[in-house]
């Protein structure tokens, strides 16, 4: 039952983004959230801490703390995207860890940094890439998790 569960998820978190995107418009520039904004954005185990933009391009890495009793629960990490990239029609990248000093202040991060990261999603339109990465801790999947 647990497989079908996440099979489920991961379905409904991969075509997403591709359902949102033609079913609402891109929202204009000036309210995708800035590098100095924290957000009051979100959910059941899930809270944005900031969204970066990638230099000048439009594009933002949205940082997500996840409640550490509930980092192995992948439906969790499903709730953040589906609120998080619902109006991403070309581009959507969310990382998330458990601990909140782990969270960087920039898109790079330091080796400890990248050892607390718990998942990874990345939808690229232009690049046709669209995944969804775990922590081999939190998803022993060897076809969708990485190791620190």
């Amino acid at each position: 039952m647990r497989i079908i569960s996440i099979a489920v998820i991961t379905t409904f978190v991969f075509s997403w983004p591709v359902f949102a995107a033609s079913q609402q418009p891109e929202p204009p520039q000036s309210q995708q959230p800035s590098a100095s904004q924290s957000s009051d954005m979100h959910g059941d185990g899930w809270q944005l801490v900031r969204s970066l933009e990638l230099g000048n391009s439009g594009n933002y890495i949205h940082f997500v703390l996840i409640d550490s009793k509930r980092d192995m629960d992948t439906a969790v990490y499903g709730a953040a995207l589906s609120k998080i990239c619902r109006s991403a029609s070309d581009f959507c990248r969310v990382r998330f860890w458990n601990e909140k000093r782990l969270v960087p202040d920039t898109v790079s991060f330091t080796p400890a940094q990248f050892k607390g990261l718990r998942a990874e999603y990345v939808f690229n339109r232009a690049g046709g890439v669209q995944e969804m990465r775990y922590a081999c801790t939190v998803l022993p999947d060897k076809n969708q998790c990485f190791s620190h």
